[in-house]
């Protein structure tokens, strides 16, 4: 859509919508105005009609009065002028003054006389339930002895409007005379009254008594059709109690003339803004979208021949467009001194790309490892604590006895694998100790023995005498089956695979070049363990990337490239490097460097046999996975202790304060549901006297270090062997007695 059709689309929208709301506003204005009108009007009405009705009420109480203030009717009241009634209250006098029923009593209520007027030509006297009725409107009359209380109310009685009245009967010519009795007068507004009512109005009226006053105002409207409605006047009796309503009909001659003046209103303003559009559409194409359309194409031609064209935008005038012109061709002269600046900064570009696909793909690994950790941890913790339970119960001669300690170091070689990924990904440190390497050479063959290498055959040759180290074992291990596995994918699962264990003096000798990966060293004795096969050997392009994270030659779903990035970061942080030498066709050779160790002590070997002195000591063990509570519980207690287990923060807190027990030790987990490890220490050393409380988590890099200083004796790295358990719960409660060799 070209932009002088959206110009216009937009001035015609606009003005449209514009005209629309003059509409619309100019409808409803005129017709609030004229709703106005209309309930003024109605309220008018309602009010006049209400005060005619209450005319006629005040000038049936006016009559009441002068009855009741006449000398006979007080001598009537006290039985000494018995031709009162037939004197003043006959057919005639009654129809005159459209009294429907008349009723007097004396002083104390009593009736001396009822009459009631009806279609007989004769007056009748009142029903004695009529009677009763009618006493009991003349009480509040009665019981005024100062004969000064007037009655004037409505009163609806089967379906039917009365106009009621009372006065007391007193003497006029003593003011301070007091009652003597009292009369009471009634007008049925029946069809005959409410049509000289109408008159009177001059428009119908009628009577509704369905939910009088059920809105809570005085009058109401209620339309009826388009050309009437119906004004509700609301009656209430003495008590201000709504009785009837007068429902007037209206005619809606003012909403009539507002519709058309509306609908006229609104036709103009269509037309207004029609005329509009039209103005600004002509004014805004002669005066701005034909230029534009012009610099439009001028630029087009400059962008087809490309950024170098040296043409010039010719733009008349003297406003915003000229200025933009004069800004475009400023820009063309930037263009070209900027071509050159874009491809370098494209190439810099492209450099920062690839180190942040690398780091990316780190932090997604670290990501990854760090959310199954705790659960992985967590089952390898229960499987040791299980398995190291069931070959203590086995007599060292039994058969099952070495299946449970292979059992044991392949749940260390899992707890590697963690530990690789986790290291590679947090940069955590390595758990160092004193380790021979011809016994994890000799472990790993057996574990590769399974089948991991399938048909190579393993070759090991030891030069050396004192092989011994200060590393972590499982790390180194887990080093050495990569690299193993490789060598056997290299050559197909078939062929020979060497591994030689030397040593070697850095600097070398004068005039002889070190090994491939060992410049970067610091001089020193370093023991050299090389891996080599006879594959087809490591193509020259690929040997600048093969320690990078995630690459790999291997095929879809065969390997995940981070086996020699984890190895190369493991080596590094043992002070010590990871070399490779190949040639094509002629197989590859990995050579790992690590400082060699003149410790005296003995190393400690992988699994060493528990004994236990804790006899009687009180542990509370809290950890939310019931395997590791159970089995590692199990454990504790064939040692000696006397162990409360607790699955989480909130339960160990309710018993080290509800018990009542001396508790010795609390050894806890991290993460764990309502309170976790270090919520629990905090309560715990907030007590008077508080036991030491020992940290076996595989989130304890989690916690900030201040507080594993200060809230916790020791902290473990779940899964945590049995036997470095226990010397940590030695060390914590003897801290003073030498540590164990090799820890």
């Amino acid at each position: 859509m070209k932009l002088q059709h959206k110009a216009w689309a937009l001035v015609l929208v606009t003005v449209g919508l514009c005209s629309l709301a003059a509409m619309f506003g100019m409808r409803w204005l005129v017709g609030d105005s004229f709703s106005r009108l209309e309930r003024e009007r109605a309220a008018r009405e309602g009010d006049r009609a209400s005060r005619l009705l209450s005319q006629q009420v005040q000038g049936l109480s006016a009559t009441v009065r002068d009855y009741a203030q006449w000398v006979d009717a007080v001598s009537f009241a006290q039985g000494r002028k018995p031709s009162f009634v037939d004197d003043n209250f006959d057919t005639s006098n009654m129809g005159y003054l459209r009294i429907s029923e008349v009723l007097i009593v004396d002083a104390k209520g009593n009736p001396l006389t009822s009459l009631a007027a009806g279609s007989a030509p004769e007056l009748m006297p009142v029903s004695p339930e009529r009677l009763q009725e009618l006493r009991a409107l003349l009480a509040p009359v009665i019981a005024d002895p100062s004969g000064r209380t007037l009655l004037q109310t409505y009163r609806v009685q089967d379906g039917r409007l009365d106009l009621v009245t009372a006065s007391a009967i007193r003497d006029p010519d003593r003011p301070d005379d007091v009652s003597h009795g009292a009369i009471l007068m009634l007008r049925h507004f029946d069809e005959a009254e409410l049509q000289r009512f109408s008159e009177l109005l001059m428009m119908p009226v009628r009577l509704s008594f369905d939910h009088p006053g059920h809105l809570g105002e005085l009058t109401h409207l209620a339309p009826v059709d388009d050309k009437h409605e119906d004004l509700h006047a609301v009656l209430r009796d003495q008590q201000g109690q709504p009785v009837a309503e007068l429902v007037l009909s209206l005619d809606r001659q003012l909403f009539q003339a507002a519709q058309s003046l509306s609908l006229t209103g609104m036709a103009l303003s269509a037309l207004a803004g029609l005329l509009a559009s039209l103005l600004l559409v002509v004014l805004l194409d002669r005066l701005l979208l034909r230029r534009l359309q012009a610099l439009h194409r001028e630029v087009q031609d400059i962008t087809e021949r490309g950024p170098t064209a040296t043409d010039r935008l010719q733009i008349p005038g003297k406003d915003e467009l000229s200025t933009l012109g004069e800004g475009i061709n400023h820009l063309l002269e930037r263009v070209q001194r900027d071509a050159q600046t874009q491809r370098e900064a494209h190439e810099r570009h492209e450099a920062l790309q690839v180190q942040l696909m690398q780091s990316q793909k780190t932090e997604a690994l670290g990501r990854l490892t760090g959310g199954i950790a705790h659960d992985f941890n967590n089952s390898l913790a229960a499987i040791t604590g299980w398995v190291r339970l069931a070959s203590e119960d086995l007599d060292t001669e039994h058969p099952s006895h070495e299946a449970l300690q292979q059992a044991l170091k392949a749940t260390r070689y899992a707890d590697g694998l963690m530990r690789q990924l986790l290291a590679f990904g947090r940069q955590s440190a390595p758990k160092l100790q004193q380790v021979h390497l011809s016994h994890l050479i000799e472990e790993t063959r057996q574990m590769m023995a399974s089948g991991l290498t399938r048909e190579c055959e393993l070759v090991v040759e030891c030069r050396v005498d004192d092989d011994e180290v200060v590393a972590d074992p499982t790390q180194l291990q887990q080093v050495l089956v990569n690299l193993l596995i490789n060598a056997a994918d290299a050559m197909k699962g078939k062929g020979r695979i060497e591994l030689l264990l030397d040593e070697l003096e850095l600097p070398p000798p004068p005039g002889q070049a070190p090994p491939p990966g060992a410049a970067e060293l610091n001089p020193g004795r370093y023991l050299v363990l090389q891996v080599c096969d006879r594959g087809p050997g490591i193509p020259p392009e690929h040997l600048d990337r093969l320690f990078e994270p995630f690459f790999t030659t291997k095929p879809k779903g065969r390997g995940t490239g981070l086996g020699l990035s984890v190895a190369q970061g493991i080596m590094a942080r043992h002070q010590g490097a990871i070399g490779l030498r190949s040639e094509v066709g002629e197989g590859a050779c990995f050579m790992l460097y690590l400082p060699e160790s003149r410790h005296d002590a003995t190393a400690a070997p992988l699994t060493t046999p528990g004994g236990g002195s804790d006899q009687g000591r009180q542990l509370l063990f809290v950890d939310d996975d019931q395997s590791v509570r159970h089995a590692w519980s199990a454990l504790l207690e064939r040692k000696g202790w006397q162990v409360t287990r607790s699955r989480d923060g909130e339960e160990a807190w309710a018993q080290f304060t509800q018990t009542g027990k001396r508790w010795d030790l609390v050894l806890t987990d991290q993460s764990m549901p309502r309170l976790d490890g270090v919520g629990l220490a905090l309560r715990i050393r907030a007590t008077q006297s508080p036991p030491p409380i020992v940290l076996m988590s595989g989130h304890a890099n989690e916690v900030p270090s201040d507080l594993l200083q200060t809230l916790f004796a020791a902290v473990l790295h779940k899964p945590v062997d049995a036997n470095e358990l226990e010397r940590a719960l030695q060390k914590v409660l003897a801290p003073d007695e030498p540590a164990a060799a090799g820890h």
